[in-house]
């Protein structure tokens, strides 16, 4: 029998596999709780993000402590699932003066900030130096904290333009909040060789998707503003500091997760896309390459203006998630792209793991290893994460079946 490293490297090589290898980028309460019998904070929801502020308020101890609790709380809980690889954010619980989704973060982005409570769950972060800001506001049923306001979207391009004046002057030597983050991921990577899990590090561009004046840059891109650039230039110098940083330290893979997409497309035309995106894009990609290890890009959404542009000029070499409701068609991608990435995807997260009968799961989970798993090249994986609102039951469900179903050779 393979070990999941084992295993997870063999399909990013196109190499035959004892079994379909298992993934999800997050898991969310209530369900980390119940797997294990412990509390977590867990990644990427409102619940991380508001820890984290709340954390940083405090001192660098507490940062410190909130990093290694859920780093370890990650690990624990992905392997008593079954997961194969785990995925870690080295910046996830530090404090930018703009948190957005916590996506993008460079090293240049990180200043000292003075984190106030307006109310139970707002709180604004503000760099006094330079007298950025921005406002977060936590909703504990939804389980989101996006940033509400800023001064960006407040005062226009002529902010942004001194916001990036500012980022091309900052040095991108790593502070205490980046060692804090990578000290992070140093116990995922570490405790792997002995857990056996695939350690999956993160970088991508740092569009703006998330910050409240992403119209504002759309619009910029659309009259072929030099800040753009300069802008994705700054940044991506960062982030491949970042990741080298990363690579440097010793992970199985990289992946991206900034979002491009919605259900109706991507949010630019694939000229656009070309134009302002993949080439900075392409240098994360080739950066991992350089050092052996496989790109991933998440994108949920439907990606198919630009999913050409991503396999054949930017190389990634997996793709996650390949939304069914967004009318993105996993056998057809397959069909298409199979032999040059690997798929990650797609049982739906939005319907079938939150309403759906536990037949519904069986067959939507057997009809995706059907269409995905011949040949190899495919990790099982949901439409998007295992959030809040999926059923306990029916996610245990779908590892199980996956586990059974998903077994070399297939039975037809």
């Amino acid at each position: 029998m393979m070990t999941s490293r084992e295993r997870v490297k063999k399909v990013f090589l196109h190499e035959p596999v004892d079994r379909v290898p298992l993934f999800e980028l997050t898991v969310a309460n209530p369900i980390l709780s119940k797997v294990l019998g412990r509390k977590i904070e867990g990644m990427v929801t409102g619940e991380s993000k508001i820890a984290s502020l709340r954390a940083n308020m405090k001192d660098r101890a507490e940062r410190k402590k909130l990093i290694e609790r859920n780093v370890n709380g990650m690990v624990d809980a992905y392997k008593k699932i079954g997961f194969d690889m785990l995925w870690i954010r080295p910046f996830e619980y530090l404090t930018p003066v703009e948190m957005a989704m916590n996506d993008f973060i460079t090293p240049n982005m990180i200043f000292d900030v003075k984190i106030e409570s307006i109310d139970e769950n707002t709180y604004k972060i503000s760099d006094e130096e330079f007298g950025f800001w921005s406002i977060e506001e936590y909703s504990p049923k939804s389980n989101t904290c996006p940033t509400i306001s800023d001064c960006i979207s407040e005062k226009g391009e002529k902010e942004f333009e001194r916001y990036i004046q500012v980022l091309e002057k900052r040095s991108n030597a790593f502070g205490e909040h980046i060692q804090d983050g990578l000290q992070g991921l140093k116990i995922a990577v570490d405790r792997s060789k002995v857990e056996d899990i695939f350690i999956l590090g993160c970088a991508d561009i740092s569009f703006p998707t998330f910050y409240p004046w992403i119209g504002m840059y759309m619009e910029m891109m659309a009259m072929g503003s030099e800040l753009v650039s300069r802008y994705m230039e700054v940044t991506t110098a960062g982030t491949i500091e970042l990741l080298r940083a990363q690579l440097e330290m010793g992970v199985d893979g990289i992946m991206g997760t900034n979002d491009w997409c919605y259900r109706s497309g991507s949010l630019m035309s694939p000229n656009h896309f070309r134009k302002y995106l993949a080439p900075y894009l392409k240098r994360i990609v080739d950066e991992c390459h350089a050092y052996g290890v496989p790109y991933i890009k998440h994108l949920d959404g439907n990606t198919m203006p630009i999913i050409d542009i991503l396999v054949n000029e930017v190389g990634i070499d997996g793709l996650h998630s390949i939304e069914p409701t967004a009318g993105m068609d996993i056998g057809w991608v397959k069909k298409t792209y199979g032999e040059k990435i690997v798929l990650l995807g797609n049982i739906d997260c939005g319907n079938t793991l939150v309403l759906g009968s536990k037949e519904d799961v069986i067959n939507e989970t057997k009809d995706i290893i059907r269409t995905a798993a011949p040949g190899g090249g495919f990790i099982f994986a949901s439409s998007n994460c295992i959030h809040s609102a999926v059923d306990m039951n029916n996610f245990e469900t779908m590892i199980q079946t996956v586990l059974k179903l998903g077994k070399y050779p297939l039975n037809s």
